[in-house]
């Protein structure tokens, strides 16, 4: 797999942390649609802080297993711990690329949330992926759509817009697949295999208690160092420390609707 553009520092592995309890709703679903059950042995590709892994580990029950994998031994650290902490036994956790990933039998599912889009090659790393599922096993995937901006709002929001130019230049790498959701039904196709089952989902909201608030802001704060690296931004370009209250505040005293980011799944059966 690619290097992960926004890195594994303890501030991104606590983002991945909060962003998860948002996308954990959206992701169970794909695995329970996908067919993921008691007693399945599951991989984990990307497994950052540990979160799909868990959801996984909670599904499939004592009688199963996942194993999660990551490049990254501080996200490997992380997720150990955390999954230790829930109590459970039926997961463990490896620092490993998929390219080198072996194992002596192949998986009933294999899973991963927002890693196809941080790929070069995003039919190769099908292909890979596929290569670990056993006859009749399921490849699951919870992308996002990064093509344009991730957030929205009604009214517009000047700084939530400028915020989305911004994430979206940071994805506009050589090294990213940012319009690989958009595109699963050919990528599927061109690694082999089967029509994938798709569905869509956003988050809408706004208002005093909002998440958006603080998702935003820290999601900017985690692709900033690589804004800077490609010379988009300067240290000084936008007050990070004051973004998420200055956000909020906006968008309360406009009563704005935000849209979040566009999140599309894909599952197949082999």
């Amino acid at each position: 797999m690619n290097d992960y553009l926004l890195g594994h520092s303890s501030a991104e592995l606590e983002r991945l942390k909060f962003q998860a309890s948002i996308l954990s709703p959206i992701t169970t679903r794909l695995l329970l649609d996908s067919g993921l059950a008691q007693g399945m042995h599951v991989l984990d590709l990307g497994s950052g802080a540990g979160d799909v892994a868990m959801l996984a580990a909670r599904i499939v029950g004592p009688k199963g297993s996942v194993t999660g994998i990551d490049r990254s031994p501080e996200a490997i650290e992380l997720a150990t711990f955390r999954a230790s902490e829930a109590g459970l036994k039926n997961v463990r956790f490896e620092v490993c690329d998929i390219g080198d990933f072996q194992h002596t039998s192949p998986f009933d599912c294999v899973v991963g949330r927002y890693v196809m889009i941080h790929q070069h090659d995003p039919v190769s790393f099908l292909r890979q992926a596929a290569s670990h599922i056993k006859p009749g096993g399921r490849l699951a995937l919870h992308e996002v759509l990064m093509s344009g901006p991730p957030m929205e709002s009604y009214p517009p929001i000047p700084m939530l817009i400028d915020m989305g130019h911004l994430i979206v230049a940071a994805f506009n790498t050589d090294d990213t697949s940012r319009d690989s959701p958009v595109n699963m039904i050919k990528h599927f196709a061109a690694a082999g295999l089967p029509h994938p089952e798709l569905f869509c989902q956003r988050h809408i909201g706004g208002g005093e208690h909002s998440f958006f608030y603080h998702w935003a802001a820290e999601t900017l704060k985690s692709v900033y160092p690589h804004l800077i690296s490609i010379g988009r931004v300067t240290a000084d370009s936008v007050d990070l420390n004051t973004f998420e209250d200055r956000l909020k505040a906006e968008a309360v005293a406009k009563s704005a609707q935000i849209l979040g980011p566009t999140q599309i799944t894909a599952w197949v059966r082999l």
